[in-house]
């Protein structure tokens, strides 16, 4: 009984870190696998150079969450605490991202 609850509080946990740090890191490897540059530009060499790093950072991004994912799907309530965590983190971060973006 404290066995599946530990379990449960972990998978929550799990998703809150995926939904918050997982997130930002997703955002990041998006900014450097697509910049701002243009051809051309001063700094369009050097951009393009770190591009490949974001492609990077996203494939892992996607491949930490089909995991999670895959491996959590044999129980749907597992896969729904982490889920629901997710969720709510990532809504928690972007409230965030908006409030200190607005007032700042």
């Amino acid at each position: 009984m404290i066995g599946n609850v530990l379990k449960k509080i972990g998978i929550a946990l799990l998703g809150f870190i995926h939904g918050t740090v997982g997130t930002y890191i997703a955002i990041v490897g998006c900014a450097l696998a697509f910049p701002g540059t243009a051809p051309g530009s001063n700094d369009y060499e050097e951009d393009m150079f770190i591009a490949p790093l974001g492609y990077v950072i996203m494939f892992l991004w996607l491949a930490v969450t089909a995991t999670a994912i895959i491996l959590l799907r044999k129980k749907k309530i597992n896969l729904a605490v982490f889920l629901i965590s997710w969720v709510v983190s990532l809504a928690c971060m972007l409230a965030l991202v908006f409030v200190f973006r607005v007032f700042i």
